[in-house]
């Protein structure tokens, strides 16, 4: 059986246009459940209690990015590079595998929806032979009123593969809507800027991008919409 969770960077709003990040990047890990529950989630929790002494705290690219809340320490510099080091091998170690969707808002031309993205991206999404049961789809909730919108935008999507589509507060602590935040702004930049280095995505986040049946890493192939 697999299971899927879905997270995101950037605004999804089609008249909102971040001058530092205008992309939208929507982005699935999908694991064996035999690799999340004896693999992935282990290996969180014991990261976790390295850092904090509890698996409280949820794993937030952009308190990261800018130390807040549970992750003020970072401020400490040989603390954000131990810190850093060790996130990345989680990733890199998670036994994931990720798709990606982005939507470029530098194209004016191009107007989508939250629910036009993840309709795009669950299109991309394959699951090698068949059988066993359909996984489910797990999205962090945006208000009910959003999520409504989001399945009716479903609606002409053939979803036979896919089991029960669940919607969870940030709060719940997920692990796997936790890595899918943590590769999404990285595979964002590799997008926004090519030829700049960019470790968190070279070392961490591209092993997992998923290979299509003719060998083509996903890399090369992230889906532009």
């Amino acid at each position: 059986m697999r299971l899927i969770y879905i997270d995101e960077s950037g605004d999804h709003g089609a008249d909102s246009r971040n001058g530092d990040y205008p992309l939208f990047v929507l982005v699935a890990c999908s694991f064996e459940s035999s690799d999340y529950v004896r693999h992935f989630l282990p290996s969180m929790i014991e990261f976790k209690l390295r850092h904090w002494g509890h698996e409280l705290a949820v794993l937030h690219e952009r308190e990261i990015r800018r130390p807040q809340g549970d992750f003020s320490f970072l401020l400490n510099a040989s603390k954000r590079v131990a810190f850093l080091e060790e996130l990345g091998e989680l990733v890199r170690l998670s036994h994931a595998h990720v798709n990606a969707v982005a939507w470029d808002k530098r194209d004016p031309s191009r107007r989508f929806s939250y629910g036009a993205c993840l309709s795009h991206l669950l299109e991309e999404l394959t699951f090698g032979e068949a059988g066993g049961p359909p996984p489910p789809v797990i999205l962090e909730s945006r208000g009910r009123h959003e999520d409504d919108r989001t399945v009716k935008a479903l609606c002409d999507l053939s979803l036979e593969k896919f089991g029960a589509i669940r919607f969870v507060d940030k709060k719940a602590n997920v692990a796997g809507l936790q890595l899918a935040d943590l590769c999404a702004r990285p595979i964002g930049m590799r997008i926004l800027r090519p030829d700049s280095t960019n470790r968190a995505y070279a070392e961490c986040v591209r092993p997992l991008m998923h290979i299509s049946h003719n060998g083509v890493r996903a890399d090369e192939r992230i889906r532009l919409i």
